[in-house]
Parts: structure tokens; sequence; C-alpha cells
């Protein structure tokens, strides 16, 4: 087009382009600040020319799209960085909590067990007959227990926490998936050629980026559309279709939340990783279940060892010491999918030998096979089978099962609920089994009191307590505290061998009956405790090197004053019972505080330079899709002036139509 109307008409799709332009430019200022939004820019280009008279002349220009400044390599490094932050901080959040929970109670547990020990079981033995003091040993006991018990049950809400915010984190991506879906539909149909909806674009990238931080998920663009899958490969979207996540029980333990894949059902918790829900699920299988599991081991421990030890003794009635403390047995959870009716319990076998670690338990038809759950690797197992009943042993753990089927499977948590369910039993101080069961005494027992008329040099020890009865010679038909007498057959010197029985006082009866040789080591005799605990026996040893025929021992019920149990007891706080023979009770409870405070300031680093890597994709993608509003005021004056240039060409258009006019009239 040439002329006067040429003029005009190229004017004005310059005016109309910079008008385009300049809406373009506001909208970019407009959202400066807003999320996700990436910068827009109008691509302008010039109109074909026309022939006119042999000449070329322009058209104008044409605004034929306007396009957003966007990376997809730095949006996916946005995207990974957000889930690897967002788990971050999810999981120091809750370490700092279990450390402040752990570390507060530090001084409170470590100061309720060296009190237990050190002002009451000590206190106990130096004066076992004095009453306030056993009132004292009552409190600290229960003092200790409630110590113990509180701590277990913050970490029980602790897990409790934990599974409500799984639920939220769930519902959250399922509600960013079903919208990215949608969004998946709406830009699919309002594309047009090299048209798009920026906008929608932009707010699908958002979502994606609020989804990385509930989860870490991976991408595939196909054609307008966004594929999104969990980082171990499950789809979340496919186009125009969401697929749901869903919680549900752990089949083995009700109590705790796992996260299942809603069209299979399958439990995929433990390939989920990054966002808050991968840092959540961290956090309780690598921080919180092992303290769980390392406090009750310590509960547990300090609660067989003092009620074994309080077996051992005797009371102010005469009696062996009832049990001090009460914890959660050991927790043995079906499979909910198990076939039949398997019965299965099972109990602390070994102290020494008891760790933090749980198991997995199954059965093939034919035998049964343990894995260490932390490790995943086999333990080693034995089991015997008497009638319809097996007994399995493992990691310092007897169990017993009856009507098992082929396919069953259990999980078995020696400690987890040890520190939680811990109770105090004892009220009666006069129950404390200070004593302990024999005095042994040279002379036999006439008419309830020793009399010695020996005339050799033999002696009976004071005794001790022996799991077994390796060596010894073993009384039977009498079991700890009764009374025993041991009578000397026959004498003899140095090097000679002498006989004796073993009778109870105002007995003829012979309960057993042995020799030993003078001048050696002696001859050790095991009578056999009743009750488990103890079980086992107590042992002493009659030795001498010189022996008279009918010279006489006895072993009688200590008294009030006895504290040797006691003793014993309060040896327990220093005594290595943990971590194969390895710690004390108080050093199992400072390793537990020190390991949870390296996880502690691990995840804070963990943090810090998870946050660096977010805040520096975050530039990068900012650096490229961003508003800049210096270039943005520059782009203004820009267009104005074209625009203004643009209206002016017109102007200039319209007088010569005018002056034409003019000219024709006046013609």
């Amino acid at each position: 087009m040439s002329g006067i109307s040429g003029l005009v008409s190229t004017a004005l799709t310059g005016l109309q382009a910079a008008q385009d332009a300049l809406q373009v430019t506001g909208n970019n200022i407009s959202n400066v600040n807003t999320p996700g939004y990436s910068r827009e820019q109008a691509v302008q280009v010039t109109q074909p020319p026309g022939p006119t008279g042999g000449l070329y002349l322009g058209n104008g220009t044409d605004l034929t799209t306007v396009t957003r400044s966007y990376s997809n390599f730095l949006q996916t490094q946005v995207w990974s960085a957000t889930a690897s932050a967002s788990g971050a901080n999810t999981v120091n959040d809750q370490l700092q909590s279990l450390v402040s929970l752990i570390s507060g109670s530090n001084s409170g547990l470590a100061t309720s067990i060296n009190q237990f020990f050190a002002s009451g079981v000590a206190q106990v033995a130096s004066n076992p007959a004095d009453i306030p003091s056993r009132q004292a040993l009552i409190s600290q006991a229960q003092g200790l227990a409630q110590s113990l018990s509180s701590a277990g049950q913050q970490l029980q809400a602790m897990g409790s926490g934990v599974n409500q915010q799984i639920g939220q984190s769930v519902d959250a991506i399922n509600s960013l998936s079903g919208q990215i879906a949608q969004l998946n539909v709406q830009i699919n149909s309002l594309t047009t050629g090299t048209n798009q909806p920026n906008t929608l674009l932009d707010q699908r990238n958002q979502l994606v980026t609020q989804l990385s931080a509930q989860l870490g998920v991976s991408v595939l663009q196909q054609g307008t559309q966004l594929n999104v899958y969990t980082s171990s490969g499950q789809v979340l979207v496919a186009g125009n279709q969401a697929f749901q996540l869903q919680t549900t029980a752990n089949p083995y333990d009700p109590s705790q939340t796992e996260v299942a894949y809603a069209a299979s059902g399958a439990i995929i918790s433990q390939s989920l990783q990054g966002g808050a829900l991968g840092g959540l699920l961290q956090f309780r299988s690598q921080s919180l279940q092992p303290a769980q599991d390392a406090l009750g081991t310590i509960a547990d421990t300090l609660a067989q060892a003092v009620n074994t030890q309080q077996a051992q003794g005797l009371d102010l009635y005469g009696n062996l010491g009832s049990p001090m403390f009460a914890s959660a047995p050991v927790q043995v959870l079906a499979n909910a999918s198990n076939q039949g009716n398997a019965s299965i319990s099972a109990s602390i076998a070994s102290l020494s030998q008891l760790g933090t670690s749980n198991y997995g338990l199954q059965y093939n038809g034919s035998s049964w096979s343990a894995t260490n759950l932390s490790t995943g690797q086999p333990v080693s197992l034995s089991a015997s089978t008497s009638g319809s009943t097996t007994t399995l042993s493992f990691g310092g753990l007897q169990l017993s099962v009856s009507n098992a089927v082929s396919g069953n499977s259990f999980e078995v948590l020696p400690t987890r609920l040890g520190a939680t369910d811990l109770r105090s039993l004892l009220t009666d101080p006069r129950a404390i089994a200070a004593a302990a069961p024999y005095v042994s005494s040279t002379g036999a027992i006439v008419s309830g009191s020793v009399v010695n008329s020996n005339l050799g040099n033999l002696v009976l020890s004071a005794g001790q307590y022996a799991s077994g009865s390796a060596g010894a010679l073993l009384v039977s038909g009498v079991n700890v505290p009764g009374a025993l007498q041991v009578t000397l057959s026959s004498g003899g010197t140095s090097g000679s061998s002498v006989g004796f029985v073993v009778t109870q006082p105002g007995s003829s009866t012979p309960l057993a009956s042995g020799s030993l040789t003078l001048g050696g080591s002696g001859t050790t005799l095991a009578i056999p405790y009743a009750a488990n605990p103890p079980g086992g026996y107590w042992t002493v040893n009659l030795s001498g090197s010189l022996a008279v025929s009918g010279d006489a021992f006895s072993l009688s019920a200590a008294g009030p004053g006895n504290g040797g149990n006691a003793q014993s007891m309060d040896a327990l706080q220093s005594a290595k019972l943990l971590a194969g023979g390895t710690l004390s009770l108080q050093g199992s409870f400072t390793q537990l505080v020190g390991q949870v405070a390296s996880q502690g300031a691990q995840a804070q680093s963990t943090l810090n330079a998870a946050t660096a890597v977010a805040q520096q994709a975050g530039s990068a993608q900012q650096s490229t899709s961003g508003v800049n509003l210096d270039q943005e005021a520059a782009r203004l004056v820009q267009y104005q002036q074209a625009y203004q240039a643009a209206a002016t060409a017109i102007q200039v258009g319209n007088s010569l139509f005018q002056s034409l006019i003019s000219a024709v009239q006046a013609a």
C-alpha cells in the first residue's frame, strides 16, 4: 500500500504494536512480586512488503506472540533444590525437638539413675535395717521409673505427631497433583500454534514447586503437558489424570502411619525421599524410633537387672525379693495378612546379648528365619520343637510359637515401649531384699543357734550367685534360703581327702554328699533358687587344710542387719550391662544423648547446605525468568516513544490528507 493511506496504515501497525508491548511491560511490572511469575516479552516482526510501482514498500509491523523468559533446566534445578531444602528443614525441625527432649531429660534422667543407686541403694546397703533408708530407696525407684516413663511417653507423642503430619502432607500432595492435572487440560486446550497461556504455565510450575516442597519429584514434559513422578518412579500426574496417595496403618504396627499408592494399596513409604513427607519418614526411621529403642533398652535392662538381683536376696520378712520394676513385654507384631491363628510370645533371655535392634521373623512352613530390620542382614537363629510349640532363640530373645502356618511373618520389637511402660512396683520398704540369702557360719545349728565346737581349720565361704552349677556339687531337695548344715564324715590333714554330707538342721537325711582334698581349692556347693528370676544357684566353697570328723558348717538365712544383696545391687550402677558388656546404664544413656546431639548437629549442617543450594538455584532461575524493574522502566520509555512516534506519523498522514482535499476543492 502506497501513498498517504499507506503511511497511515503502516503507522497504525506501529501504534498497535507499541500499545501491546506497553501492556506486556505493564503486566511484568504488576507481577514483579508474584511467586512463580516468568517475565514476558512481546515478539514483534516486520510485515511482508508489497510491490508498488516497481518498489517494495513496507507494510508496518506485527506482534506475533508473547513469550515468557523460561529455562527448563533452571526450573528443574529449583524443583530438586526445593525438595532437598524442604526435607532437610523438616528433619532439622523434628530433630531439634528430639534433641531438646533427650538433652532436656539428660540431667533429669542421669540424676535419677545416679540418685537411685547413690542415694537409694547405697544407703540401704550401708544400713540395711533402717526403715527410712529403705523408704528413700522406694521413692528414688518411683522417681526413676517416672522419669524414664515420661521421656518414653514424650517420644511416643512425637511419633503420633509425625503420623498426623504425614497425613497432612499426603493431603497436600493429592490436592496439588489434582490441580496440576486440571491445568494440563486447560493449557492443552488454550495452546494454539506458538501462542501459549503463559499465566497458566507459570501457575503450573508454581504448583510443581509447591509439590516438590512436600515430596521429591521428577517431571517429564510431553507436548503441552507435564507428567509428574515420585523420585522412585510412582506416577502422580499423567496428562489429565492425577494418581492419589493415601495413608494406611503399618501392616505390623497399627499405631504407625504409612504412605501407600491408592491405585494398588502398596505401601511405598520406604521409597519416598525429599520434601516434608520424605523428611518426616526419614526422621521417624533414622532418629525417633532408634531413640525409643535405645531408651527402652536402658529401661528394660535396669528393670531386669535390678529385679534379678532383688530376687537373689531376702527382705525383712525372710522372703526372696519380689520385683522392684515392671516394664513392657517384648512386642511381637503379626502381619495383618497372616493366615491361621498363630500364637507367639517373647521374653528377654540374655541382657548381655540384648541390643537396640528390631527383627523380622518369617515362617516358610518348615523353618524359621530372622532378619535384622536395621541392617537387612539375616540373624543366626536356633529353633527347637516340643509338641506343637517351637522355641526360637536369637538376639538375646526367646520366643515361643505355636500354630504358625506357611507365609506367616512377624516383627519383633524387643524394647520399643520399655521406657514408656516402666513402673515402680514396691511400696513396702520392708520388701526390699537387702540381705544376702545365706550367712555362712562355722559350727552346727542347735535349737536355732550356731554352736561352734569345731577342731579343724576348714571354712565355708560367704557365697555368691551363679547362673549355673557346672563344677559344683548340687544340693537337691531344698531351695534357697532353706537352712543347711555340712558335716564332715572323716578327718585328715593337707593332701588327704575327706568326706562330708549335707543335711537340713535337725535331720539326718542326706541331701548331698561329697569330698574335698585338703590344702587345695576346696569343693563348691550349689543350692538352687526356685524362682525365675533369678534362676541359678547360690554357691559356697568349703576349703582348708585340717579336718576333724564331726566338724560342722552352717548356712542360715540372713537377718535384718545383712546388706550383702544391696551391695551387689549397688554394683549394678557401674556394671557393664549393655552393648555386649561394654556400657553401663549411665554410659548407655550418655551415648544416646551424644548420638541424638550428633544427628541434630548434622541435620543443621545439612539444612544450611541445602538452603544455600536452593537459594543459588532460585537466584539462577530468577536471573532468567525474574522481572527487573530497571529494564522494564527502560522498555516503558522505549515503547512510549515508539507509540508517540507512530501517533505523530498518523497525524502527519492526516494533515497531508486534509491538504490534498483542500487542494482538490480549490481546483
